[in-house]
């Protein structure tokens, strides 16, 4: 199974409110940058440092039309983060992630919700995917998704 899809819907009417899918995934430390690994690795003590932690990839997350402006979003991440912080939850996550469409209006949306770009650029990251840390020989197209990051320990602690 590559990834697991949930909807809620109004109980009254059966209307789809939100919907979402969640799929195992990691963030690879060691293969990063030093200053994005310095960033990653800055609140885990060096004898626990991994070359990379368990993270839950959050996609295809969408609020219906008819429930926009009532911050149903905010209240959808809120519950996938205190979801992978419960201890009866067994996948040990640390971090949830998401690849977010290259538009203001999505990336304030994360940011207002705790979440953090992986890389500081469209060209770092392109860079990075694309060609392997060798800087690129023509101008970087902007990306068509940025890679962002919530901490989950923040909520733990």
């Amino acid at each position: 199974m590559l990834g697991k899809s949930y909807c809620f819907v109004k109980p009254d009417t059966s209307e789809i409110v939100c919907a979402f899918t969640v799929a195992n995934s990691s963030v690879k430390v060691a293969s990063l940058p030093s200053g994005l690994r310095n960033k990653l690795n800055r609140k885990i003590p060096n004898a626990k440092r991994s070359p990379q932690y368990p993270a839950v990839l959050v996609g295809q997350l969408a609020v219906s039309d008819l429930f926009s402006g009532h911050h149903i979003g905010d209240e959808l991440l809120d519950f996938i983060k205190s979801w992978f912080i419960d201890p009866l939850n067994k996948t040990g996550c640390r971090y949830v992630i998401v690849d977010a469409v290259n538009h203001p209006k999505v990336f304030d949306y994360y940011q207002r919700n705790g979440f953090k770009f992986l890389f500081s650029s469209d060209e770092e990251e392109w860079v990075f995917l694309h060609n392997k840390g060798h800087e690129p020989t023509a101008p970087v197209e902007p990306m068509r998704t940025r890679l962002m990051y919530f901490d989950l320990i923040y909520l733990r602690t």
